[in-house]
């Protein structure tokens, strides 16, 4: 086979076939028509060392290389300087915000869940599902921790809290900003618990860069020339700098009308919500065997992979 023939191969291999399977597990809730609003409840994260308990951090920059616009992660992200950081802060010390803001790092939060209510359909076959969500509902989240409203973790199995998403308009843009946990405690069936699998979530944040291909990717994205690779470096498959996230980017326009759409954890919510009022009780030492057991089982799915 000739060089070239076996470049050919291997670039036809290089597809987005891994987002796209990844990105199938998040709940798209910024499809959700205006006006609407998805009931979901948040789960621990299978790490039990996530010192955010449910919610993991993920930092990306914007780079347009060999004419498409790329999402890399930022090093910062993994306890490394980062190049694109800097070259922020150095437009924002020159007084040139558009350009500071054009390399300054997005923000977002990636938790799973389970739906309980759903005003757009979604895979009901996948029990769990990851979510992905921007600092407007994480400052909702955050206030609510600061509020002394919640008993307990809202994460808990057993006397957690269900969240609403609400979606409105701000303008032209969707706004998240009404969204709250509901004010009542609730469990979730030992049916729904029994099926969980949880996801390590750090696991779908965007993938790290080494630190020669991202300066290569930051050159091409200020000089518009074709991507390099490093000096004594193979080229880079550029993709790999790109997590799920890519799809929310690029998501399909909002469906036309709310069909609403319930989970059998829905069955368990309301029943619970219904139920007599009482004082909040402190997650049992079943649940929390029950957690160790999801965490392990998560370990040991993770390890086979």
């Amino acid at each position: 086979m000739s060089k070239l023939d076996a470049l050919k191969a291997q670039f036809a291999q290089k597809t987005n076939s891994n987002y796209d399977e990844s990105w199938k597990k998040f709940y798209s809730f910024w499809k959700m028509p205006d006006d609407t609003t998805a009931v979901i409840r948040f789960l621990p994260d299978a790490d039990a060392d996530n010192p955010m308990g449910f919610l993991v951090e993920n930092l990306v920059h914007e780079l347009v290389v060999n004419g498409d616009k790329k999402k890399v992660a930022c090093a910062s992200m993994f306890g490394e300087a980062c190049p694109i950081c800097e070259l922020s802060r150095k437009y924002y010390d020159e007084k040139n915000e558009d350009m500071g803001k054009k390399y300054y790092r997005k923000k977002s939060y990636i938790g799973q869940v389970l739906v309980v209510e759903s005003p757009i359909e979604h895979d009901q076959n996948q029990l769990v599902k990851l979510i992905d969500f921007g600092p407007k509902i994480f400052k909702t989240i955050q206030a609510a921790f600061q509020s002394g409203d919640l008993e307990e973790a809202p994460y808990e199995l057993k006397g957690g809290y269900n969240f609403r998403i609400k979606k409105t308009k701000a303008g032209q843009y969707a706004d998240y900003g009404t969204s709250s946990f509901q004010p009542k405690q609730t469990d979730i069936d030992d049916n729904i618990v029994n099926q969980l699998e949880l996801f390590d979530l750090k696991d779908y944040r965007a993938k790290q860069v080494d630190s020669a291909t991202l300066s290569a990717m930051l050159m091409a994205d200020q000089t518009g020339q074709p991507l390099a690779a490093a000096p004594g470096e193979a080229p880079s498959d550029n993709d790999t700098a790109m997590s799920a996230v890519k799809a929310a980017a690029s998501a399909p326009a909002q469906e036309s009308a709310p069909a609403k759409v319930e989970t059998p954890v829905a069955a368990s919510a309301a029943s619970a919500a219904s139920a007599p009022a009482a004082s909040a009780p402190a997650p049992s030492e079943k649940a929390a065997t029950v957690l160790e057991q999801l965490r392990a089982r998560a370990a040991a799915k993770k390890a086979e992979g």
